[in-house]
């Protein structure tokens, strides 16, 4: 049923082109439906897994824990509230899915893309994909653009249509982050830039904001994410993205290359000056899926090598 979704979608859409990416189905099917639950953390260890204490990483913050339990294994300064950058995405990425399977919104749906999107769109420094105003594109191929490349200015197109403007849809953010019982969390922009990268176009807060999440609320937001959408991990898993005849790379390098680490399917990296270089990650080998947020490590490389070590010493328990 899912591929048949699939293959609507594409003949839907009328824009991709040969070798474009699949987008999500339109509706989750039955057998994507799981129980939501409330993510714990017990400091007690489970029979499965115990706490890793031999570790010493260079990130400002770190969380790693069982997905299936919310059981944490490790864990540092995870209840401080730091920036997130395009980790913010998350919520953006949650908003439209609930929107998708409310029937607000259909991955079909043309967007226009308005001058602030655009010019976001094709600021150099940041993860784009150059939008044109000559053209419309689709909720998911906008929805790809974000998840895949963390696009900013796909981002910003997205949740102007879904709330009118992106004023509205921080609100939207934050009602939902209440909701979640993200406590550590306050968002100002819908992707994670600081403010002042945003120019005349911020709307919330001040020239100095930028979104601000503790690594604990984002583990909780990213297993709500998977748990109820795991058919996110379906995009989120594609190494590369097909626009407009041009090739744009998934910012998560352990997907493939020297940094692949198998089993990772997921989820959303970050980088600002104020939030460093940062990601938020997934993983599952053996019916075991863990998650992990490292955040404010110096280099691009240096967040996946962390995160490939707490990976490796949490397997290492029950391999």
């Amino acid at each position: 049923m899912k591929r048949l979704l699939l293959v609507v979608l594409l003949l839907l859409s009328g824009c991709y082109q040969a070798g474009d990416q699949a987008a999500l189905p339109f509706n989750k099917s039955p057998q994507t439906e799981k129980v939501k639950k409330e993510l714990l953390y017990p400091d007690r260890p489970l029979d499965r897994f115990w706490n890793i204490t031999d570790i010493d990483l260079e990130a400002s913050s770190v969380l790693l824990i069982n997905a299936d339990t919310g059981h944490v294994i490790y864990k540092k300064n995870s209840d401080i509230p730091l920036p997130t950058a395009s980790m913010s995405k998350m919520m953006t990425e949650l908003l439209v899915l609930e929107a998708i399977e409310n029937g607000e919104l259909k991955w079909e749906r043309d967007i226009e893309i308005s001058d602030y999107a655009y010019t976001i769109s094709r600021q150099p420094g940041y993860a784009s994909v150059d939008l044109s105003k000559e053209r419309d594109y689709t909720v998911a191929e906008l929805f790809q653009a974000m998840a895949i490349h963390s696009a900013n200015g796909a981002t910003i197109a997205l949740a102007e249509e879904l709330a009118g403007s992106e004023e509205v849809f921080v609100q939207q953010m934050n009602q939902r982050a209440q909701e979640l019982q993200l406590e550590d969390t306050q968002f100002v922009n819908s992707t994670g830039l600081d403010n002042l990268h945003l120019g005349d176009y911020y709307s919330v807060g001040s020239v100095d904001d930028t979104n601000m999440m503790s690594a604990q609320d984002l583990a909780k937001l990213a297993e709500h994410l998977i748990t109820t959408y795991p058919e996110l991990l379906e995009t989120s898993n594609q190494p590369t993205y097909l626009l407009n005849n041009q090739e744009y790379d998934n910012t998560n390098w352990m997907l493939k290359g020297d940094l692949a680490f198998d089993g990772v399917d997921g989820l959303k990296t970050g980088y600002t000056d104020l939030a460093g270089y940062c990601f938020t990650g997934t993983v599952e080998r053996n019916g075991v899926r863990l998650i992990s947020v490292v955040m404010g490590t110096s280099s691009e490389v240096e967040r996946f090598i962390e995160t490939a070590r707490l990976y490796e010493k949490a397997f290492e328990q029950i391999e």
